[in-house]
């Protein structure tokens, strides 16, 4: 008779936060739904929202893991199918219901195969990264070994479409720290709502790229920072509770931006240095 092996214990804690991870995605995925059959778009800021406390969810899930030493494998194959729901999967949904529900408020009809493909494109990469992020981990190369991730990870991904979705409704607020006139306003929603398409494919092929992107909280909790340090997360701190929307929006544009512009660079120039090494032999 074959053989059954036998599954480790799955911790209770970290479970937890990773099926709470998974409820608020579909609890976003519900709202959408509400949206699209009642035409509220207010909706799309809830869903919106609960998708960042998603991230907030899978943050806690593997901090707790590491603290009660209870990762498993089951573990991580739930922590995947959570986050291949919550940030493969809704947040192309997200961006794909403004522009369908806004858009002709701004005279903006999308062409429709972009709007059928750039999702399923989007939920495509990001399958194709947790599936490999899997396997570098049970392989302990990669992302476990070196302290970074291999490609855009999927949280960061779905971050910039969420990010844009929920400042394209903060500027409704009057209370907007930088709030623009009527005809800016008008102006920047039509950007959004433009860019949202594309951001999700540029976000799905930067999820299977190799490019290297910083592992965040394994960076701040292995790391001794001194006393200026902390105070600086403290205003930094202080700024997003201002203008949550506007501070998302800059913090995930920056968190995508800079390490790829940064492997870019390298690529140049090592490329460029070994092109003068070649022609100098």
């Amino acid at each position: 008779m074959p053989t059954v092996r036998r599954i480790r214990p799955v911790r209770f804690l970290p479970s937890l936060a990773t099926l709470a991870n998974l409820a608020c995605g579909v609890g976003a995925l519900m709202y959408l739904m509400d949206a699209a059959r009642t035409g509220n778009l207010h909706l799309l800021t809830r869903a919106g929202w609960l998708l960042v406390l998603a991230t907030v969810f899978d943050a806690l899930d593997g901090k707790l893991a590491r603290l009660t030493r209870g990762t498993s494998s089951i573990g991580a194959q739930l922590d995947s199918l959570a986050d291949l729901v919550t940030f493969g999967v809704v947040p192309a949904m997200l961006a794909r219901s403004l522009v369908i529900l806004d858009g002709p408020a701004h005279e903006i009809r999308m062409h429709p195969r972009l709007l059928v493909v750039a999702p399923i494109l989007y939920a495509l990469c990001a399958a194709l990264r947790l599936a490999r992020f899997n396997v570098q981990h049970a392989n302990e190369e990669g992302d476990a070994d070196h302290g970074d991730f291999v490609g855009l990870p999927s949280p960061a991904a779905a971050a910039l479409p969420i990010a844009m979705v929920l400042f394209y409704f903060g500027l409704n607020d009057p209370s907007f720290l930088l709030h623009p006139g009527p005809e800016a306003q008008f102006t920047l929603r039509e950007v959004i709502l433009r860019a949202l398409p594309f951001v999700l494919v540029l976000n799905g092929a930067l999820m299977v790229t190799r490019i290297r992107y910083p592992h965040f909280m394994a960076w701040l909790s292995r790391q001794r920072r001194p006393f200026p340090w902390l105070a600086e997360i403290l205003v930094i701190g202080g700024l997003l509770l201002i203008e949550p929307e506007l501070a998302l929006l800059l913090a995930s544009l920056v968190f995508l931006v800079v390490p790829a512009l940064t492997a870019l660079y390298r690529a140049v120039f090592r490329r460029g240095a070994s092109a003068e090494h070649l022609e100098t032999r």
